[in-house]
């Protein structure tokens, strides 16, 4: 579960620079519709620090 929360981490990261630069141009329900979207880079970062927490709660196999 270790790396699924690191993936979603990356996931989230990214989703994050791309919503707060306005660099993606394909939805404007996720943020991504070339413009500066803050609420929603604000949640993917937000999603980001959660799924780092869960990597770090996860129980070691």
């Amino acid at each position: 579960m270790k790396i699924l929360a690191v993936v979603l981490f990356v996931v989230f990261l990214i989703a994050a620079v791309l919503a707060f630069t306005g660099m993606a141009h394909f939805s404007h329900a996720l943020g991504f519709d070339g413009q500066h979207h803050v609420k929603h880079g604000i949640v993917y970062a937000i999603l980001a620090v959660l799924s780092l927490l869960w990597m770090r709660m996860a129980p070691a196999r």
